[in-house]
């Protein structure tokens, strides 16, 4: 049976945290939203992460109970998982289908409130610029008036100074109400890519997401979990084997006894490892982080113990 390097194991379950934080907190969320109790919004919340990371522990432990042939305890504790696989997947989806609804609404609001501000803008100006255009023509009235009474410098100066006042005021205008008038033009091509993702598209991504962080962990824990269960529970099986060995091997069975005092981690290496297949003592030796001298001891005193066969190209697996 294949075991992981701890090199791997451990950036693994670091995953798995993560991901299963992520749904624990949604699920926190999701009920504390369906709460206004603080104290009992809290406490549910608590108890709902609880339930959620059970969730993922659950599917390590069925596997375990159908090698152990529980199948109705194994039955149950997948029907366990599934059932809180979807409240915790319901959860994460209602969670980043709102934001998703949320932003898109929100987007679209501005988008509409700003093209109403932007004609509103346009059109106070227009109206401005009609103001300014009648004043202008009163000036030039006022002007004309003044050089029938013979007063021809007051007249200039009238249509000088009020004129150029009218122009600048108009031009301001004219500049606000062409620049408003650009902007609604570009607001208004481009409704889609205002738009954001299109709603179906929204919902799939979601749906696809919710459930890549409900299996994901729980397959990478399924497959983690012989690491050091398995091979723990499969120890005895061999050793009880070697108990039912012919009785030319009679001399092993009192070293059985020794075998007990053999370290954990080399019982589970032995019994992962395929019947007549070779151990190098520097591959045990790295595996267990020992020196080589001692592994080499532990080796015989397995070998003693039956679990070992010792052969001219080495030990290999009883």
């Amino acid at each position: 049976m294949h075991q992981f390097h701890p090199r791997y194991r451990w950036p693994l379950l670091a995953m798995v945290a993560a991901l299963a934080g992520v749904t624990a907190t949604s699920v926190a969320m999701a009920i504390s939203a369906l709460i206004a109790e603080p104290l009992l919004a809290g406490l549910f919340a608590a108890a709902a992460v609880v339930l959620d990371l059970f969730k993922y522990a659950a599917w390590p432990l069925a596997l375990m109970l159908l090698a152990a042939r529980r199948t109705l305890a194994a039955l149950l504790m997948m029907v366990s998982a599934l059932a809180l696989g979807a409240v915790s997947g319901w959860a994460t989806y209602d969670r980043l289908m709102t934001s998703i609804i949320t932003s898109q609404a929100e987007h679209q609001a501005q988008h509409e409130q700003r093209q109403a501000d932007l004609l509103e803008l346009r059109q106070t100006d227009a109206t401005r610029i009609e103001q300014l255009d009648a004043e202008s023509v009163a000036v030039h009235h006022q002007a004309n008036a003044l050089r029938e009474r013979g007063m021809v410098t007051r007249a200039l100066e009238l249509e000088s100074t009020a004129l150029a006042r009218i122009d600048a005021l108009r031009n301001a205008a004219q500049q606000r109400r062409d620049s408003a008038s650009q902007e609604l033009t570009t607001l208004r091509s481009q409704p889609a890519k205002a738009a954001g993702l299109p709603l179906e598209l929204a919902t799939l991504l979601c749906i696809g997401f919710a459930l890549a962080l409900e299996v994901v962990p729980a397959l990478l824990l399924s497959a983690l979990r012989p690491v050091t269960e398995t091979a723990a529970a499969t120890a005895p099986a061999r050793q009880k084997r070697t108990k039912e060995q012919p009785q030319e091997h009679t001399e092993t069975a009192p070293a059985t006894d020794a075998g007990s005092d053999l370290p954990p981690e080399l019982l589970q290496l032995i019994a992962g490892t395929e019947h007549g297949a070779k151990l190098a003592v520097r591959q045990v030796a790295k595996e267990l982080r020992m020196g080589s001298e001692r592994t080499t001891r532990l080796m015989q005193q397995a070998a003693e113990a039956g679990l070992l066969n010792k052969t001219a190209a080495g030990y290999v697996a009883a």
